[in-house]
């Protein structure tokens, strides 16, 4: 275990000085205006550094690993880019707690107040201020939505989750390309963290490499399959214009048998229902479309 730690221990030891993260953080700026490579002379002078020798020590420590020298100048590797974008994304610097944001057109369920969206602990939230019950709780980076346009986090908060949800969806985890493991918890499986909210069943996808894990109600991990997108456009439905978790709204669960596992989801919308079967890994095996009269 501890050899394949060596190559991270390394590349963390280079972002110890500031001089290397001011290469990185120019290069970076550089290639997203379309100006990269950037001579030596052009990067020195960007990174304000004066001393010839001194700059070129810690542009050589990078160099190869993160860096990568070209015939016309120097420019990140992809290594380097990950570097940037965390740095860019605000993923490691001090965040705030927002106020509460109303959310257009949903209520709780439980109270009948309207539904809030908040950030807090570095955390996306979904739910209801009045009787605190949460829908919704997914970490997304602080600098993900802008502060003085409190609507820009609702539209954060559904981009993360969405974006991730397709990937573990895929068996991909999105924050380190290890596989996901997919399964359906218990019948009756409580989250303890959203109150009093019990779901007939809780998907879980979980990866194996990192152990990143998403959980959620049936419905919600299917808002993006084939089946639910096409029947949801054939109504005027387009699911991705809408907040990721809006299409519960839509749809029920209910489980049909542990041995084997098998969820049934059903969406109505008019007088059509889609009928989806789901196994226990969280695969869809049946799909029927029938009246709801």
């Amino acid at each position: 275990m501890s050899g394949d730690l060596d190559g991270p221990i390394e590349t963390f030891d280079l972002l110890s000085n500031e001089v290397r993260l001011d290469i990185l953080r120019t290069l970076g700026e550089a290639m997203a205006e379309d100006d990269a490579p950037l001579s030596f002379t052009d990067l020195q002078r960007r990174v304000g550094v004066e001393d010839n020798g001194r700059f070129n020590y810690h542009l050589t420590k990078l160099t190869d690993r993160l860096v990568a020298k070209r015939e016309d100048g120097y420019e990140l590797e992809p290594s380097g880019n990950n570097i940037y974008q965390s740095i860019v994304s605000g993923a490691y610097a001090e965040d705030g707690d927002t106020d509460p944001v109303p959310v257009d057109g949903e209520r709780c369920p439980y109270c009948g107040a309207d539904a809030a969206a908040w950030y807090a602990d570095s955390q996306f939230h979904l739910g209801c201020r009045a009787c605190e019950n949460l829908v919704i709780r997914y970490p997304i980076p602080p600098a993900s939505f802008d502060r003085n346009r409190p609507e820009s986090l609702l539209a954060a908060g559904g981009a993360y989750i969405l974006r991730d949800q397709a990937a573990m969806r895929q068996g991909i985890c999105p924050y380190c390309a290890g596989e996901v493991e997919s399964r359906l918890a218990e019948d009756g499986g409580k989250l303890e963290e959203f109150n009093e909210r019990v779901y007939a069943s809780v998907a879980r996808f979980r990866c194996r490499r990192c152990s990143w894990s998403m959980h959620c109600g049936v419905p919600f991990a299917l808002n993006i399959e084939p089946a639910v997108v096409s029947f949801f456009h054939d109504h005027d439905i387009e699911i991705f214009d809408r907040h990721p978790w809006s299409i519960c709204q839509y749809a029920e669960d209910r489980v049909l048998s542990q041995d084997p596992w098998r969820v049934e989801v059903s969406c109505r919308v008019g007088d059509e229902r889609l009928r989806l079967t789901v196994d226990g890994d969280v695969d869809v095996i049946e799909s029927e479309i029938e009246s709801a009269g």
